[in-house]
C-alpha cells in the first residue's frame, strides 16, 4: 500500500482524482480521503445519502469525514473495508489542525502549489507545523503557474528555507479549460481526462512513474484505455466486500 499526503491550501480536487485515474487504469485500488476545510470531494463530487462517508467515484473511493488515521479505519471498517485494501491511499490536507492529528509516515509527500500570494501565505504557516510535527522537511512540489511569473526561490524565501524539495519541480502551465474541467467533472459524474492538455498529461504521468518505478510507456498507454473500460477486478472485490459486511451485520 502507497500513502501519498498531498498538501497545500490549493484547491487540488482536480489534480487528485486525474492522479487516480490514471493509478486506476494500472489496476490500483485507489482511496482518497477528504480532510479539506470546505469537504472539496464530499460537497463537489459525491452523492452521499446521510449517514454515508464512503462514495465510489468512478473506482475512485472518496472518504469523508475522518480527521485522523484512527478514523479513517474505522469508517472503512463500518462498511466492511480496510486500509489494506487499497493500493494507494491520497490524503488531501489543507488545515493545520487536521496536520497535527495522528498519522502515519507518508511514503510520498507533495506540496501543490500556485502563485497566488493568498494561498503562499497560509501554506507557509501548514507546512512549518507539518515540519513540527514529522521528523522530516523532504517533500516533492508540483506548482501550477498563472499568468503571473515568480521565480521558483520565492516560496522557498517565505519558507525561510526549510523545505528539501525532492525530486524535480513539476510545474502545470496555465490552461484556460482547467477550471471549466473542475466543474464538468463535479456536475456530470465523470473524469475528463481526454481534455487533459499534453504538458499536464505529461506530468501526471511522470508522477505515476515515479511512484509506482514503472516505465513512462506503461502509465502512458495506462491513460490512452477508454474512459468506458472499468476496472472489472477491482469492482468485483469491492462488491464482495460490500456483500461480507451487509451479511455480517445480518447475522
Amino acid at each position: 500500500m502507497k500513502t501519498i499526503q498531498l498538501i497545500g491550501t490549493r484547491n487540488k480536487s482536480d489534480f487528485t482524482l486525474f492522479l487516480g485515474y490514471l493509478l486506476t487504469k494500472l489496476d490500483k485500488r485507489v482511496l482518497v480521503v477528504d480532510t479539506t476545510q470546505q469537504e472539496v470531494y464530499k460537497n463537489a463530487y459525491s452523492r452521499l445519502n446521510e449517514g454515508q462517508n464512503l462514495y465510489d467515484f468512478h473506482d475512485i473511493d472518496i472518504l469523508s469525514g475522518a480527521t485522523n488515521w484512527l478514523e479513517v479505519e474505522e469508517l472503512l471498517r463500518e462498511v466492511g473495508e480496510s486500509s489494506t485494501s487499497y493500493d494507494t491511499i491520497i490524503v488531501d490536507m489543507d488545515l493545520v489542525s487536521i496536520v497535527s492529528n495522528e498519522w502515519p509516515p507518508f511514503e510520498e509527500r507533495y506540496y501543490i502549489g500556485d502563485n497566488d500570494r493568498f494561498n503562499q501565505m497560509r501554506d507557509v504557516d501548514l507546512l512549518h507545523r507539518l515540519f513540527d510535527v514529522t521528523d522530516s522537511t523532504e517533500m516533492k512540489r508540483v506548482t501550477f503557474k498563472t499568468s503571473y511569473r515568480l521565480t521558483t526561490d520565492y516560496f522557498d524565501n517565505l519558507m525561510n528555507n526549510r523545505v528539501t524539495w525532492r525530486s524535480m519541480n513539476y510545474v502545470v502551465e496555465p490552461d484556460e479549460f482547467g477550471l471549466g474541467l473542475r466543474i464538468q467533472m463535479g456536475h456530470e459524474q465523470m473524469i475528463p481526462y481526454g481534455k487533459v492538455n499534453k504538458q499536464y498529461k505529461e506530468i501526471l504521468q511522470e508522477i505515476v512513474s515515479e511512484i509506482y518505478q514503472l516505465h513512462i510507456k506503461e502509465v502512458q498507454s495506462a491513460g490512452k484505455t477508454s474512459f468506458f473500460k472499468f476496472n472489472k477486478s477491482t469492482e468485483k472485490v469491492k462488491k464482495e466486500k460490500r456483500e461480507l459486511a451487509v451479511a455480517n451485520s445480518n447475522s
